[in-house]
């Protein structure tokens, strides 16, 4: 009689999960995730109907600062300064952090806090262990139509596989895997370290 009860209750807990609104998906993720973590990525960059480009890299985040390496380019910031440098190019771009951007490659410590008074959020569909959101921004600044969000649970915990994102037809879609960030340093910027680049300031 117990293991059937026991069974109920684990079928329910699944069941309860796959019917969770767009919004307690989110708070699981967003709880799940912490102040440090890390993904492997593979970026995607096209139409509808096109890939133009693909890339591959990872990054790591760190509270308010993150890095990430991505086919030639990589990226440092403190959370304040970021710090673009193309190694091919040989070149460094600095600028102030857009603290409003959602995009991933832009600012990945906002990547995955989707306040409901910045975007409609709904279950595009569900099963027991996964899930696909929309999130439609609520004000044209942003300048993103809509953003697809897949995510997985496992145990019971809540990680990212896929986010697209549609620039008005341009799409941007990342394919991610969660790393062991205890495996990882958080890179730091060191200008010395660029000191042959061509450095181009918006400070």
């Amino acid at each position: 009689m117990r293991k059937i009860v026991l069974l109920v209750v684990a079928l329910f807990a699944v069941g309860s999960l796959s019917a969770q609104s767009a919004t307690e998906w989110l708070t699981y993720l967003n709880k799940g995730l912490g102040e440090r973590y890390a993904m492997d990525l593979f970026v995607e960059v096209g139409a509808v109907d096109s890939v133009d480009d693909q890339l591959s890299g990872y990054f790591i985040v760190e509270g308010d600062s993150y890095y990430i390496t991505l086919g030639v380019m990589e990226v440092y910031s403190d959370g304040n300064l970021r710090y673009e440098i193309n190694n091919e190019r040989k070149e460094v771009v600095e600028d102030r952090v857009n603290l409003e951007s959602v995009d991933l490659l832009s600012n990945p410590t906002r990547a995955f806090r989707f306040l409901p008074e910045e975007f409609s959020a709904s279950v595009v569909k569900s099963s027991s262990n996964e899930v696909v959101l929309s999130l439609v921004p609520k004000s044209d600044d942003m300048g993103i139509t809509a953003i697809l969000l897949s995510l997985e649970r496992k145990g019971s915990a809540v990680t990212p596989k896929r986010v697209s994102y549609d620039y008005d037809g341009d799409l941007v879609t990342i394919t991610l895997a969660m790393l062991d960030s205890s495996d990882l340093s958080m890179r730091k910027w060191d200008k010395s370290a660029y000191r042959a680049y061509d450095i181009v300031s918006f400070l």
